[in-house]
């Protein structure tokens, strides 16, 4: 096998669709034989990256040249009717192995897979000759890759080393991007306030030219509605800015505080309720179908606060039987009793989640919290506070994930009972090990679909329901 070039990015510029810049300047070169896997936190561009180098989107500057077949495979796969997303992706992975191509990449390859199909792909990866760039966060996956290309807003560079080592420099940098946001956030804070005041004397100066003029206008002058109506409306707006001003200032200084202090998670989380006689979950006798298929048949089920594992083949029925619990969905057949007001459900993707507020709006009108508690509560998480301030439904999957279990713990009246639908899909590494931590210390009831066996032992759950494939047609 030759070592020539496969693919040369050389100052490529990317940007989102709303103009904001990714990349700038990015130069690589891809090698036959190279493995390399793209890392970064949520949001930092990596699947759009990936798609640039596939040639399914375009650059917004600079060149790329391949010299060789790609296969691509998404993040996001069209959902097939007679198929799970798990099903439906491992058929996507297989026909990209199937072509023999060049170059192969792969974006969240394990996402949605169960654990036989994990297995499968981290063979075939394995035993795949050519060029491979994978975009994940999948630890077992990372664990064959020693050749890292670290996306960043700061900057994107390449990391050579083991998994482990490069979690613990990540770690690091997102430590020092968060005093950097703060630094920045009180300087241009700083530089708003004296804008702010050198209008207000601009416009003191020109009151007092008026009331010069006044004072020698007539009557009808004085009483013109016009400048009485401008006067007014430049008053409103001074208000207005001079509002945002100080809820910058407050913010500004409130993350200040919050990163001189790191608060265990442990002491953030809620205080629950004496446990009621009253189940917080009730199923009985229910079936539930998906189409003309019967997936959960004749369930009879009472939940509390118990601490469960949800296990079952892509298939088997572990999202509708999360819907049913949670009472997002009602049964076909049979009897369902929830208490939701007790219930903090978070769906797959975060997808019952695509709110137009932000975490920091959340936590400061609904859950009636200061800029200093909210920062204080935001910093402990480890979620950015950058990404704090953004709508709920522009932040990737992984990111609503964390900012939605934030909203619901920080609720005015806490959940008993959390359920979560495969909660590691699109995590970063240092949103999967706080979610890990997060979900360790929390004494409430909780119930985890996912494939993670490694998060999933890590939990410390008492039960597992253990749905399989062979569901009635």
């Amino acid at each position: 096998m030759t070592t020539a070039n496969l693919l040369h990015a050389h100052g490529l510029v990317v940007q989102t669709p709303g103009g904001r810049p990714l990349f700038r300047d990015l130069t690589m070169i891809l090698n036959r034989g190279d493995r390399v896997a793209l890392v970064g936190r949520n949001g930092a561009g990596k699947s759009t990256l990936l798609e640039v180098l596939a040639g399914h989107s375009a650059a917004d500057g600079g060149n790329l040249a391949c010299y060789g077949e790609r296969a691509f495979v998404p993040q996001s796969i069209e959902p097939d009717p007679a198929a799970s997303p798990g099903e439906a992706r491992r058929r996507r992975l297989q026909q990209a192995l199937d072509t023999g191509a060049d170059l192969l990449l792969l974006d969240e390859p394990t996402q949605d897979l169960d654990h036989a199909s994990a297995l499968w792909l981290a063979d075939a990866l394995q035993r795949w000759p050519d060029g491979l760039v994978v975009v994940s966060h999948d630890r077992r996956l990372l664990a064959e890759f020693y050749d890292f290309f670290v996306v960043a807003e700061s900057g994107c560079h390449h990391f050579s080393g083991s998994c482990g080592e490069l979690i613990s420099a990540l770690e690091q940098e997102r430590a020092e991007n968060e005093r950097r946001y703060v630094s920045n956030l009180e300087r241009l804070t700083a530089h708003e306030k004296r804008q702010f005041l050198v209008r207000q004397r601009r416009e003191r100066k020109k009151n007092v030219g008026r009331i010069r003029e006044l004072g020698r206008a007539t009557p009808k002058i004085i009483l013109n509605y016009k400048r009485s109506y401008a006067q007014e409306k430049q008053a409103k707006r001074n208000l207005i800015q001079r509002d945002r001003v100080e809820s910058a200032r407050a913010w500004a200084e409130a993350t200040r505080r919050a990163l001189a202090v790191d608060l265990p998670l442990a002491t953030l989380l809620p205080a629950l309720p004496e446990p009621s006689a009253i189940p917080l979950a009730r199923l009985q006798h229910v079936t539930a179908c998906i189409g003309e298929r019967v997936i959960i048949d004749d369930l009879t089920l009472d939940l509390d606060r118990q601490r469960i594992a949800v296990r079952g083949p892509n298939g088997s029925g572990k999202s509708l039987l999360l819907e049913l619990l949670a009472g997002t969905r009602p049964p076909d057949r049979g009897h369902a009793s929830i208490e939701p007001h007790r219930i903090g459900y978070i769906a797959q993707n975060a997808a019952n989640w695509r709110k137009d507020e932000s975490l920091l709006q959340h936590l400061v009108y609904a859950c009636h919290h200061t800029a200093d508690a909210a920062a204080s509560c935001i910093h402990s998480h480890r979620f950015p506070f950058a990404l704090a301030e953004r709508p709920l439904a522009s932040l990737s999957p992984g990111e609503r994930l964390r900012a939605a279990l934030i909203c619901l713990l920080h609720r005015p009246s806490a959940p008993e009972l959390l359920i979560l639908d495969e909660p590691t899909n699109h995590l970063d590494f240092i949103g999967y090990d706080t979610l890990k931590e997060l979900l360790s210390h929390w004494k409430g009831g909780l119930v985890v679909a996912s494939h993670d066996e490694d998060f999933v032992h890590g939990l410390g759950l008492e039960m597992r329901i253990t749905l399989d494939d062979r569901a009635s047609a």
